[in-house]
């Protein structure tokens, strides 16, 4: 592993100091006399010893109960809080033909907030070799699950070539297959069957001539984005009828079917945030100067165009926030996600614009945080073990100054982020998002 890691390391910090400690990492690390966030219930634990050997956390508990092994290294975590790492549920890989150089960073920037885990969806050529090298620590990043080349109107236009989509993209390996908008029912219906006889998932969104009940019904894993429910409805530029909505959050609870709402972003897409704040992001600092004047046309563009109505944009907005509010406590299944890189939509940095706006929409912070963890964990369960801090999960960890859960904002406050047991501590940290912002002026 070291002789693997050194190249990307060198290049990813200015100075081949930096980051030095994932390539000489002691084999077992101990972060002792710290508060505990386990996630898969509402409390703190105090004064604990974690244990990590290799990839795994393989102890948890009091400091009288947990010994640390002679040589391990020691992370002092006094007055600190340590919890599950982040999971992005609706990410992306950089598009083809990005550079090297930019895809590090694009990885960098998801694990410097935190984000260990991202299901990126919409596959391109290469990416399948770039998730092995990800997930073997070839190259720093978050652990990667990946959605094929997307099932749309223009790429599948009859049943026959969904069925062989679907064939083509379980051989090759992707982890999911992705739905975009244009898909007719049968073709719809054939991608599902085949998908259900070969035993791949599919999710994304809800193409029009399907609807959201045939999508549910015929077993679509997630739903991302909200807008086959917005539809469904009816609840663009009105109210939401109660009787409706208390139905379709039954059957999304009763089939077990996942929401990710990517609410931060869908007022981006339908116009509903402000630009000029969204130009104020301090985060842009890390994006490319041409991709932020795209994003920033691209918006102008959207709210310009002869059908762009305010009104509708706001109601929408706000019709979504009541939805995310009436899923929640109708005990539907929902995970976590920004679809990070996209338009303002900053990888790892986006994921507390999307924390803020659903403690707005009526989430607590522990109802917020398990989204992220142990939800992720639980959707991602047939692949590995993570999510909590718990002995046999993958040793993803955020170490933090304060209690996230008595203050959202604390998660902004890191000590350091581990990745499948690789110790990142927060002066790293610093020095690769600064060389980043360096970059990214040119």
């Amino acid at each position: 592993m070291k002789h693997l890691l050194r190249p990307l390391l060198i290049s990813l910090v200015s100075g081949s100091t930096l980051l030095l400690a994932l390539t000489a990492r002691a084999e077992t690390t101990a972060f002792v006399n710290v508060s505990v966030l386990p996630m898969d219930r509402d409390t703190v634990l105090t004064e604990q010893t974690v244990l990590v050997t290799g990839d795994r956390i393989t102890a948890v508990g009091s400091r009288e109960t947990v010994a640390v092994p002679d040589g391990a290294r020691k992370i002092d975590g006094k007055g600190k809080f340590l919890m599950p790492g982040l999971g992005e549920m609706h990410g992306h890989n950089p598009a083809v033909g990005s550079s090297e150089a930019y895809v590090e960073n694009i990885y960098f920037l998801f694990l410097s907030n935190g984000v260990t885990t991202v299901r990126s969806m919409l596959g391109w050529p290469g990416q399948l070799e770039l998730r092995d090298k990800v997930n073997r620590s070839q190259i720093l990043g978050p652990t990667l699950y990946l959605a094929g080349p997307s099932f749309a109107g223009n790429t599948v236009p009859s049943p026959a070539a969904a069925e062989a989509r679907v064939r083509e993209q379980k051989r090759e390996g992707w982890d999911l297959l992705k739905v975009h908008p244009g898909l007719k029912r049968d073709t719809f219906d054939a991608m599902a069957r085949t998908a259900d006889e070969l035993g791949i998932r599919f999710a994304g969104h809800i193409p029009i001539d399907v609807g959201l009940v045939h999508a549910i019904e015929k077993g679509q894993e997630t739903v991302d984005h909200l807008d086959g429910y917005i539809e469904f409805l009816q609840a663009a530029d009105g109210p939401i009828d109660p009787k409706k909505l208390n139905e379709i959050v039954r059957l999304t609870r009763e089939t077990n079917t996942w929401v990710i709402p990517t609410m931060v972003l869908w007022e981006t897409i339908i116009g509903s945030a402000s630009l000029d704040e969204m130009m104020r992001f301090p985060e842009l600092q890390y994006m490319p100067r041409s991709q932020v004047e795209q994003w920033k046309a691209s918006y102008e563009r959207r709210i310009t165009h002869a059908n762009y109505k305010k009104s509708t944009a706001m109601t929408t907005a706000e019709n979504r926030k009541i939805l995310l509010k009436a899923l929640h406590e109708g005990g539907a299944k929902i995970i976590f996600g920004t679809d990070a890189p996209q338009q303002f939509s900053v990888p790892g940095f986006s994921i507390h614009r999307e924390i803020e706006s659903m403690a707005s929409a009526g989430m607590s912070p522990f109802a917020i945080l398990q989204t992220a963890t142990r939800n992720v964990g639980e959707y991602l369960k047939s692949r590995d073990t993570f999510g909590l801090v718990a002995p046999g999960h993958r040793a993803d960890l955020l170490l933090l100054q304060g209690n996230p859960l008595s203050d959202l904002n604390e998660l902004s406050k890191r000590s350091g982020v581990m990745v499948r047991g690789q110790w990142i501590p927060e002066s790293e940290i610093q020095a690769g998002l600064a060389r980043i912002a360096a970059e990214s002026k040119n």
